[in-house]
């Protein structure tokens, strides 16, 4: 009887046996195969040369000028391997660069400069940036650190700690909650990869498994390789950091083989908790912690016990210091902005230096609003081109919104931006910019009652030029030269450019002021329309060059943007306009060199709810204009008709 007992016992426990190993094998089969293995391989099996860019090379141009630190930081996401203070170093001493005195923090380039383009971003998540180095490439107190203070038996195991494992289950088991996890390097990688941060027994058991997987697989470096590459490190200016050469560079300014070594036990500190020891935040935490990890390794023998590396308390403030001119100025975002911008027409700098001087002037506005309205809400818009071109370049601010409905449906008031073409309109039909015109009040009797046109400003003249009102976007002197000529005529000629304008003119007279809505791409079919027909009077001799609106609005020293214009510009000729709408709301700038054509916009996209917004043409649209212009490293293009057609 007992023995029949013990058949039917053994009987059990091996079927039992039989029936946990199969589940056992269909489990590891099955996450095997729902594990993305092949990605990792992909990542791990990477041997080539990072600093190798798919990108034409940078070249700054003789007898151009570009801002110092904007050169600097795009230079450190190059694929350069040298650091950028030796890159201006160098020019320096070779004469190819100078301080330019008249404005400081901007470089004077004396002969053509050429460096390679930025590195590939290999991070495919929205704002965020990586770039894969090969193990070779990474320096030891990286890899050293790393197991010497977050898996001491690394090159032991088999990609599961039982030791630590067995540690990490007393600990939870006295304090009765999970604390630790036992996590080996290997299982780490594969959390970051594959799995959520869950702290379920499924999830840990995955995870095991496809550690011991990919160690039976690659070589340790390899995995360790993997590790430093895919490793999220916090964020800094709305990028993600992912890397250790993301984190060397956004944290440090520094390619990793310059990394420092108590600068090393800061990163790898960081590790721990990105957000929990963030330097902007977390100050002390980080500290405390960089010293642990340092202590760590002077025990570990991987660094020297020298008390001259460790940080001091001016160490840290400088450190901080500059981390917080950083996540203001957010340079790495418009690395990571023009990185993401696949428009082919300009080269990665000149994006650059666009895209910074973009986030410039939204920083101006937001200093000076502060809480009075969102700001997040202020867009910018850009398009430019060569006048005889179909290659346009444009640029939208607002990432998260469809950038070709903006820029082609999305209507604008225009503004002020439209009286060139009226003036040379009035031109057509017999007037003269030399030609005086009262700037007195006119009340027009409109169907819908007495309209009458308002300044932006005090007029003291009781009478001007056409030419002055021009220069000072004056509106009256408009709708009274408009209504001498009669509004019938000048409708006809207007609607050339204009085919949805209002009619008749006499009834919607505030068009003429620019109160008619287009499109970014629809004004820029106008304005090259406008200036074909302009350059071909002159070039016709219809229109003398001194009566032309083009060459009247050349000098910015005498128009709307006179108060804006520093220095350099002041010496440049090219025309432009300012257009300033709807209470501030909608402000324009448009600009022609002799061959390019620049629109820019800059308005509020949220709810218009203030009487006014104070802002101006002239110091937003604008101030984007001359600071690109001014430092994209390429010569200045004086304005004329000759290369028009």
């Amino acid at each position: 009887m007992m023995k029949q007992w013990a058949i039917r016992i053994f009987i059990a426990l091996t079927v039992l046996f039989v029936l946990t190993a199969g589940a056992l094998f269909i489990f590891v089969k099955t996450t095997l195969n729902e594990t993305s293995i092949a990605l990792l391989e992909e990542k791990i099996s990477k041997s080539y040369d990072p600093y190798i860019t798919t990108f034409n090379d940078i070249i700054l141009e003789e007898g151009s000028l570009v801002k110092r630190e904007e050169l600097q930081r795009f230079y450190l996401f190059t694929a350069e391997k040298n650091s950028s203070e030796d890159f201006l170093r160098t020019a320096r001493e070779n004469n190819a660069l100078s301080d330019f005195k008249e404005i400081p923090g901007l470089l004077q380039i004396n002969q053509n400069i050429k460096f390679k383009n930025l590195m590939n971003n290999d991070c495919v998540e929205v704002y965020c940036y990586q770039h894969y180095l090969p193990f070779e490439y990474i320096p030891s107190i990286f890899w050293k650190g790393l197991i010497g203070v977050e898996d001491q038996r690394y090159l032991d195991h088999f990609g599961v700690d039982l030791k630590s494992l067995f540690r990490a289950l007393v600990t939870n088991l006295k304090t009765m909650r999970y604390t630790q996890g036992g996590s080996t390097i290997s299982q780490q990688l594969v959390k970051n990869l594959f799995f959520t941060n869950e702290k379920t027994f499924t999830r840990k058991l995955k995870e095991m498994i496809v550690s011991i997987y990919i160690e039976s697989q690659f070589p340790k470096e390899k995995i360790l390789e993997a590790y430093l590459n895919e490793v999220h490190w916090g964020a800094l200016q709305g990028i993600k950091i992912k890397g250790v050469l993301s984190a060397s560079l956004f944290y440090f300014g520094k390619k990793p083989a310059d990394i420092t070594p108590y600068e090393g036990a800061i990163l790898i500190g960081l590790l721990k908790g990105p957000g929990y020891f963030h330097p902007l935040k977390k100050i002390e935490r980080l500290q405390e912690r960089a010293e642990v990890v340092y202590n760590k390794l002077i025990q570990e023998n991987f660094v020297s016990n020298d008390p001259s590396v460790i940080w001091q308390k001016k160490d840290w403030d400088v450190w901080t210091a500059r981390l917080k001119k950083l996540e203001t100025a957010r340079f790495h975002q418009s690395i990571w902005r023009t990185l993401n911008d696949q428009e082919p027409t300009l080269s990665q700098y000149e994006k650059f230096v666009l895209i910074q001087k973009v986030s410039d002037v939204k920083n101006k506005i937001s200093e000076r609003f502060n809480e009075k309205f969102n700001t997040v809400d202020i867009s910018v818009k850009v398009m430019l081109g060569p006048l005889n071109s179909d290659s346009w370049y444009s640029y939208y601010s607002r990432i998260e919104r469809n950038k070709e409905k903006a820029l082609h449906q999305e209507k604008h008031q225009v503004g002020s931006t439209i009286k060139p073409i009226i003036y040379s309109i009035f031109e057509d039909l017999g007037r003269r910019m030399d030609d005086y015109v009262s700037t007195d009040a006119i009340t027009l009797n409109l169907k819908s009652g007495p309209w009458t046109p308002r300044e932006s400003h005090k007029v003291v003249e009781p009478q001007i030029t056409m030419t002055d009102a021009l220069l000072k976007s004056y509106n009256r002197p408009v709708i009274r030269v408009a209504q001498e000529l009669g509004f019938p005529i000048v409708e006809e000629r207007l609607k050339n450019y204009f085919p949805d304008l209002k009619t008749p003119l006499d009834q919607y007279p505030s068009e003429l002021l620019g109160s008619m809505e287009l499109s970014m791409s629809e004004l820029r079919d106008v304005y090259s329309n406008f200036i074909r027909t302009e350059c071909g009077k002159i070039k016709n001799s219809e229109r003398f060059m001194d009566q032309s609106v083009l060459q009247i609005l050349s000098d910015p020293n005498q128009t709307t943007v006179e108060r804006a214009v520093d220095v350099i510009m002041q010496k440049l000729r090219f025309f432009g306009k300012t257009g300033t709408t709807n209470n501030g709301y909608d402000n324009w700038y448009v600009a022609f060199d002799g061959k390019n054509v620049t629109l820019i916009w800059v308005g509020y996209e949220g709810e218009r709810k203030t009487k006014s917004l104070g802002l101006y043409g002239a110091s937003t649209a604008f101030d984007v204009f001359q600071n690109y212009y001014r430092d994209r490293g390429r010569r200045f293009q004086q304005f004329s008709c000759d290369l028009v057609i």
